[in-house]
């Protein structure tokens, strides 16, 4: 498996452009080193155990032994993100200026009115990004998930439910799917020379066509018989291996999640689940189209036709990436789009969203961490047998600093500790108060609140340790 996080770090101690010589050793040296003992496995360069083994929570300096060991590391340096998008925003006006291109300005504008929002709206945008954020919500797929735990569920039905949820996945990432096949395929028809680029143009057209027209089936004929056989003939006469053979292999995966995601064969997935008494048995005599409107009917389609909020995020990023912003916005979005991929990353067990808002006018930038399985009771409160549930956000508002708030809430009731900056901090014990009668207007049994001054920001990894139990996994890393 490839090093997906891109983590190019020397392994320390290794050099491989020029060979080590080793002196020869007097007769009589006891000091010998390359003398192998039977009872103790060694590694190659002599070194023993693993880099920074026995400290795995604590040591983040480099590490070569996982991918994911990797991700912790970026994770813990992608804690500014607030701290940046904030600056985004405050650096953003409606009028053009120097290093920015026109409209760009405009979209920022746009995007500044849409995050302005009252008490309901934040509400209803916090909702939404909760639900357009896990595809797997609903009556449809609580029964799934109770039919795939169910410890009397043969191994051959669990299958046949995970077959139903790709198929499901890459059905419901069709527009994203098509839109990476066509800039790759774009971006192939530029790496091309001469003839072979026209070539591939007049194919793009058709595939666009083709795509425009919801035929999965013609553009998989396509991709196929005239996409890949055209660049790998070229890569097979020329032998170059260069840019249009790497967008073609990255190509690859897309095209079988676009297969795979074809709409007849995802509701012969669910209706065979249906006919094996999985779902109820009234699913297997309904029509295509009206399967189809029980599956629209779930949270995640409702949410993601509302969500407008990534989308005009991803212009904007797309936008400054390219070189229309000055080059510290384009640093500053470089950064935001790191630490999401790393939050979002297949590594990171918890649920992530982001809460942009101009509140009353003055702007603030929050995340928010929550581990989903905590509801199963999985998590145990340390040094008891009590399951505990965690939610961390980490704010930072405009005029006034970060802050870290951390919500637990066990069988005894919540506690919330809250970190904040010195001049707030001068007035812990009103927001005590407040944030207590806020807590019991609510319903909630209040068991602690503490509102201290920030010495150091908190990590994703201490609030929620069980990030690490990962750790246990095979070492994919190559």
């Amino acid at each position: 498996m490839p090093d997906l996080l891109g983590a190019t770090n020397p392994v320390p101690n290794y050099d491989t452009s020029s060979a080590r010589i080793t002196p020869p050793t007097p007769n009589g040296d006891t000091n010998i080193q390359n003398v192998v003992d039977p009872n103790r496995v060694v590694r190659p360069d002599g070194q023993e155990g693993q880099q920074g083994s026995g400290d795995a929570t604590n040591s983040f300096g480099a590490r070569f032994e996982s991918n994911f060991m990797t991700f912790v590391q970026r994770l813990r340096g992608a804690q500014d993100l607030p701290q940046l998008f904030l600056q985004v925003l405050q650096g953003q006006t409606v009028e053009v200026s120097s290093g920015i291109r026109s409209g760009f300005a405009s979209e920022m504008a746009q995007f500044l009115d849409f995050i302005r929002m009252d008490e309901s709206e934040l509400a209803n945008f916090l909702e939404t990004q909760m639900q357009s954020g896990s595809r797997f919500t609903g009556a449809l797929f609580a029964l799934l998930r109770g039919a795939y735990n169910d410890p009397v569920t043969s191994e051959m039905t669990k299958n046949d439910i995970l077959l139903f949820l790709r198929r499901f996945a890459d059905y419901t990432s069709t527009e994203h799917i098509e839109a990476n096949i066509l800039r790759m395929t774009d971006e192939m028809t530029e790496a091309l020379p001469g003839k072979w680029s026209q070539q591939l143009t007049d194919v793009l057209a058709q595939l666009e066509n083709s795509i425009d027209a919801g035929d999965r089936e013609g553009s998989l004929k396509l991709l196929r018989e005239q996409v890949f056989s055209l660049v790998s003939k070229y890569v097979s006469m020329t032998h170059d291996h260069g840019l249009a053979r790497n967008l073609l292999s990255a190509m690859t995966l897309d095209v079988a999640r676009y297969e795979n995601g074809n709409e007849d064969a995802m509701l012969e997935a669910l209706r065979h689940l249906a006919s094996s008494n999985v779902l109820p048995r009234e699913l297997a005599e309904l029509s295509n189209p009206e399967l189809l409107r029980v599956l629209r009917e779930a949270d995640f389609f409702k949410a993601t036709q509302s969500n407008t909020f990534a989308e005009r995020m991803a212009k904007a990023t797309h936008r400054a990436l390219s070189g229309e912003a000055g080059v510290d916005m384009q640093e500053a979005f470089h950064h935001i789009m790191n630490s999401v991929l790393i939050n979002e990353s297949v590594y990171m067990p918890l649920q992530h969203y982001m809460l942009p808002m101009n509140w009353n006018g003055r702007l603030a930038f929050s995340e928010m961490w929550v581990d989903p399985d905590a509801e199963r009771g999985n998590r145990k409160a340390q040094g008891s047998g009590d399951p505990v549930q965690r939610v961390l956000i980490k704010m930072d508002i405009d005029s006034l600093g970060a802050f870290d708030v951390l919500i637990q809430n066990r069988s005894e009731g919540v506690s919330m500790l809250v970190t904040c900056p010195q001049p707030v901090a001068e007035h812990s014990s009103q927001i005590t108060q407040s944030l207590r009668d806020i807590l019991g207007r609510n319903g909630l049994n209040v068991e602690q609140v503490q509102v201290v001054e920030q010495r150091r920001p908190l990590t994703v990894s201490e609030v929620f340790p069980q990030l690490f139990e990962r750790m246990s996994g095979v070492n994919v890393k190559i």
